[in-house]
């Protein structure tokens, strides 16, 4: 049977699944989670800055330009890079967080007033404008592997005068503790890099090791694969977790020890 089409039944089967055990923020109790929910993730107001951001991705998406994509492959596995050509249009297409969920980040930077943030995977620094527009007075510091797509980034942030960018080239493995160690203590973490199971573990142990109390670390596309539903049980069971919450694309996990230890899966996608 052909690969996508397993692929896309599996999905199809776990969103299903899904459905049928979330619900919505009348089950949260807490009334730090029942705001944030309300304020960040049901709230949904038009900004000037959305649109700048979404003319970027839409010339990507009509754009004839093809790159050439440096793939590590699985935690580094392609020590010099597989490169390969590929259509700008194809990663704007598959590859990029949603507007209605880079607009959640834009709105939990805000609610948070985030000052140093991390993300792992920058690809055409879409999401990485909505998280430093969000806050022009936060530190953004963004890992991307492949040259021609941070190439493309700073472009891209140029255009829209993004200032507070950092952007580290290179593989993940070797610049994650680099980036850590120059942010110090994070507010938030986005990790969209690397959607193997040892990997996306590893970046998470790392990244609670700069975390404090108020922090939020952000998986994306958690149950894109068996591996990474492994990945995100293993995660939200760790006795430091208190809170995630389960948007099926996307895993939120939250430390405040004032929390009591809950897991939700909510119906907002």
């Amino acid at each position: 049977m052909n690969s996508k089409i397993t692929q896309k039944a599996w999905l199809t089967g776990r969103f299903i699944d899904f459905l049928l055990h979330s619900g919505n923020r009348y089950r949260v109790h807490s009334p730090y989670l029942y705001t944030l929910i309300g304020e960040v993730i049901r709230r949904d107001k038009p900004s000037g800055d959305f649109k700048r951001i979404e003319q970027i991705r839409q010339e990507c998406i009509i754009s004839d330009e093809s790159i050439q994509k440096t793939d590590y492959g699985e935690s580094g596995k392609y020590q010099t890079g597989r490169i390969y050509p590929i259509a700008v249009r194809k990663i704007a297409l598959t590859s990029l967080t949603p507007p209605r969920n880079a607009r959640r980040l834009y709105r939990l930077v805000r609610f948070m007033k985030a000052k140093k943030i991390l993300e792992i995977g920058t690809s055409l620094g879409i999401t990485t404008a909505y998280l430093a527009l969000a806050n022009p007075d936060a530190r953004i510091t963004t890992l991307e592997g492949c040259p021609e797509l941070s190439r493309k980034a700073r472009e891209h942030f140029n255009r829209l005068g993004i200032k507070n960018v950092e952007l580290i080239e290179g593989l993940f493995e070797e610049n994650l503790s680099i980036a850590l160690d120059r942010l110090g203590m994070v507010d938030l973490v986005f990790i969209d890099g690397n959607h193997h199971k040892e990997a996306v573990i590893d970046y998470y142990e790392q990244c609670f090791d700069h975390s404090g109390n108020e922090t939020v670390l952000i998986f994306d596309d958690i149950h894109s694969s068996p591996g990474m539903e492994e990945a995100w049980d293993i995660i939200k069971q760790k006795d430091e977790v208190r809170v995630s919450l389960d948007f099926f694309s996307t895993g939120w996990v939250i430390f405040r020890k004032e929390s009591s230890k809950q897991h939700f899966r909510l119906r907002y996608i």
